[in-house]
């Protein structure tokens, strides 16, 4: 099953790039805004300040089981109830008339909006140094208690200080306040500033840019005179940039954080899953293979067993010709369970890696003829003619005793199913970087059908020689195992009634490309 595939972020430079430029559009787009109309610049700055605050609030909060987000949940505490503070000042601004904008409200709200945002900015920048982090519970009713006292204060007790007078500007209280808020944010940056355990340095960095930028607008905030001047226009400004930035450090970082972690499951788990199909796959082909092997294995052993039964209880009676008859059948039978057990042990040694491949310069004439000098006694009694057609320079890259056993294992198959009178021809020819080895004989062929069952250890295929000789198709197994180990590939062309040819494509260099 295919996973789906989150597209993982870009760069971090690309990303501060991207975020940078966003904001800029945003405040050019708010400053015409405010040319053509202030009240709508204050009721869209105010509101886009909201928004990100309480979409802070709300991914803090929800992230609250989350060791990584869980010293966040303050902050985002906090900038939930400054959204709160924040919303009511936008109603009662001058010129809004959702709430009555005497008594110096909306002015009064971003005072004690600010402040409340610094001192729980203090509050989170403490636990973060202290590697702690404050209980939700206690956070959330100190928090919200704070809240409904600066609203008492402000609109039932009417006991909040005077902030801004229309015509003369900001009172002593309003500047000292803001000198006062701008004070703990710069200690809430030097707390963040050398805190390198608990929060990630990209974090920290958007951190303190934010809370620079809240500075600074509250340091424009203190030279307006009008409610509507430019200078309450930039602080505003200044006030979305560094309420952007926390929302980039709290939420839009540990999202991307997330997204790459559920990426990178999604991934483990495909792998996992494709690893698990192909075990199960790989297990059921052992499983039938081993099934076939004890097959073909007791096959010999019995008729060994069989025949020395014979030998033991009737030897006395038995004449020497027959009893040289049964030797030379247990000879064989032995012969063919030596041969299969040697094929299952090279083939388990190249299936667990032990099988070391130590390859070297071989040069094919000399090998072909080694090769067929071994099978001709077999195949004279046969009346089969095996011929070694090589050119003295053909040399291949491989491992010699894995091409002398995959060599003798194809010139053996070829002998055992030629008929009598039959032809053998062992042969190389040069394509490139590669040399085709082949086996060519004009025996009995295979059909279709057969040719496919090759090569497979879940598939039993094997069948008798034309003198009767028996084959458990391990030997062709084991051919392309070592082929491969060797960079190289074996395929076989067959028809039923004029034989068949086996080539074994190997590299005739160090290094040479995948064969054609």
């Amino acid at each position: 099953m295919d996973a789906y595939v989150i597209p993982r972020p870009p760069r971090i430079e690309i990303r501060i790039i991207s975020a940078a430029g966003l904001t800029i559009v945003i405040g050019l787009g708010l400053w015409f805004v405010g040319q053509y109309n202030y009240l709508l610049f204050h009721s869209s700055a105010e509101i886009f300040s909201i928004a990100v605050a309480f979409a802070v609030f709300v991914f803090s909060w929800n992230s609250r089981h989350y060791p990584n987000t869980r010293p966040f949940v303050l902050l985002g505490i906090g900038y939930g109830f400054v959204a709160l503070l924040d919303l009511v000042h936008t109603f009662t601004f001058r010129g809004m008339q959702i709430l009555p904008a005497g008594h110096d409200y909306a002015t009064k709200l971003w005072v004690a909006a600010r402040g409340l945002q610094a001192l729980v900015t203090l509050a989170f920048a403490i636990f973060a140094r202290a590697h702690r982090h404050a209980s939700n519970a206690a956070a959330f009713a100190i928090i919200t208690a704070a809240t409904a006292a600066l609203f008492l204060s402000i609109f039932w007790w009417d006991i909040f200080p005077v902030c801004f007078v229309e015509g003369q500007g900001v009172t002593p209280f309003k500047k000292a306040s803001e000198y006062a808020i701008s004070g703990v944010l710069a200690v809430s940056i030097a707390l963040l500033a050398f805190n390198h355990q608990v929060i990630a340095r990209r974090e920290r960095l958007l951190l303190i840019g934010a809370f620079g930028l809240n500075i600074a607008s509250e340091m424009v905030f203190t030279l307006y005179v009008s409610a509507y001047g430019y200078e309450n226009l930039i602080g505003h400004l200044l006030k979305i940039a560094s309420f952007a930035l926390v929302s980039q450090a709290l939420f839009a970082s540990e999202v991307r954080r997330r997204i790459t972690l559920i990426n990178d499951l999604l991934g483990a788990k495909a792998r996992l899953e494709k690893s698990e199909t192909e075990l199960l796959r790989a297990n059921l082909s052992k499983d039938k293979f081993f099934s076939i092997l004890a097959h073909d294995l007791r096959n010999p052993i019995s008729g060994i067993l069989s025949i020395a039964e014979v030998l033991a209880k009737r030897f006395d009676q038995l004449e020497p010709r027959r009893v040289r008859e049964l030797v030379h059948l247990v000879y064989d039978g032995a012969r063919q369970g030596a041969d299969l057990l040697e094929s299952i042990l090279q083939w388990a040694r190249a299936q667990t890696g032990k099988l070391e491949v130590k390859p070297s310069y071989v040069r094919l004439s000399e090998l072909c003829e080694g090769v067929a000098g071994l099978h001709r006694s077999a195949a004279r009694s046969k009346d089969i003619r095996i011929r070694a057609c090589v050119e003295p320079e053909a040399v291949v890259y491989a491992d010699p005793n894995m091409v002398s056993t995959v060599l003798r294992n194809l010139v053996s198959n070829a002998v055992k199913f030629t008929p009598r009178g039959g032809e053998v021809v062992v042969s190389a020819e040069g394509h490139g970087e590669w040399q085709r080895l082949s086996v060519r004989d004009t025996g009995i062929g295979m059909r279709p059908e057969d040719l496919r069952k090759l090569f497979r250890i879940d598939v039993h295929f094997s069948c008798s020689g034309t003198d009767s000789e028996r084959g458990s198709g391990m030997g062709l197994i084991l051919c392309k195992e070592l082929v491969e180990l060797n960079a190289g590939r074996i395929s076989v062309e067959s028809e039923p009634g004029k034989g068949s040819t086996f080539s074994v494509h190997l590299p005739s260099r160090e290094g040479a490309g995948a064969p054609a």
